[in-house]
């Protein structure tokens, strides 16, 4: 089994055909064949279903990928400490984050980081908690910044606390509802206010039913679900739409964002931003280098507190 025969099974597995894997990997379509043709024959198994319309893994094959991308991960983390030995100031550096996140902290952080390092690379895509998970647990990326519930009970995975932070429902900045006064959820609940939910998984609905249970209330039925944070957004901004997001997400942003949050008089519940990374693997030391400017970057005046809001210690969450 040789590192390069994984990487084609990999590269055929994500692209869905071998004549598209070829175009990524700037190799011939016959070599790719080859390579996986060899490869199978040394495990004795099908690691392929082969159709007319492309490929899809066997039992076999999936076991294998999901081993392939941890040793992907593991060698490009080696890359890593080696470049960081060499004082060469470089790297690549896999991150998952949640909308709010993405818009607000990790800009920052980034920002800030390559300053002193402008050689590393980033690779940043959306997720949330708990989408990101597998790809965490696999090695796809290095770390997570999510928002997470008060207490994740992962036993396998880390959580870092970087920021405490509270939902806070929002509205467009001309909304009636901003000069109103402190709210309640129940109050809201009487407007009859169509409310947007984001989120890319049932967490998102969750969330949202949790809020009103928790106070004993029922959850309104008048609903619009976004897999599209800008789609919840948009509608929010251009509407009398109501929705619930973190406070974090208006920190750092005076009048940069043309929705607001509602002033409100029932306590909101706890949905904090954490760091969720692989338990018993030691990060690259660039990786480990970007979680201390993201703890730089989560302290004031990054994170102004809001009413009852104040930056919080780090901890790590079990």
């Amino acid at each position: 089994m040789k590192l390069s025969q994984l990487r084609h099974l990999l590269a055929v597995a994500e692209a869905g055909t071998v004549r598209q894997a070829s175009k990524n990997l700037y190799l011939s379509q016959s070599s790719v064949t080859k390579s996986i043709q060899q490869l199978e024959a040394s495990l004795g198994v099908e690691l392929l279903h082969r159709a007319s319309h492309g490929v899809t893994p066997t039992a076999a094959g999936k076991a294998l990928i999901a081993r392939a991308r941890v040793i992907e991960s593991e060698l490009r983390a080696a890359r890593n400490d080696v470049e960081t030995v060499q004082g060469a100031g470089s790297g690549e550096i896999r991150v998952s984050a949640s909308p709010t996140v993405a818009m607000a902290l990790l800009p920052k952080a980034i920002l800030e980081f390559r300053r002193t390092r402008p050689k590393v690379s980033f690779q940043i895509q959306e997720g949330v908690y708990p989408d990101a998970l597998p790809e965490v647990r696999m090695g796809e990326i290095d770390f997570a910044i999510c928002l997470v519930p008060e207490q994740p009970h992962e036993e396998d995975l880390n959580f870092e606390l970087l920021v405490k932070d509270r939902l806070t429902p929002a509205v467009r900045s001309t909304h009636p509802l901003t000069h109103k006064g402190k709210l309640t959820l129940a109050s809201l609940l009487d407007l009859k206010l169509e409310w947007v939910i984001y989120g890319g998984s049932r967490t998102g609905r969750d969330v949202f039913e949790q809020t009103f249970i928790g106070q004993g209330l029922e959850p309104p039925r008048s609903t619009i679900t976004c897999t599209s944070f800008a789609c919840a957004l948009a509608l929010v901004e251009s509407g009398d739409h109501v929705t619930l997001v973190p406070s974090q997400l208006f920190a750092d942003k005076p009048g940069g964002l043309s929705i607001t949050p509602l002033v409100m008089d029932s306590p909101m519940p706890s949905w904090n931003v954490a760091v969720i990374s692989r338990a018993r693997h030691e990060l690259s030391p660039v990786c480990l280098a970007f979680l201390k400017q993201l703890r730089q970057s989560a302290l004031w005046p990054l994170l102004a507190p809001g009413p009852g809001l104040a930056p919080q210690p780090r901890r790590r969450l079990r």
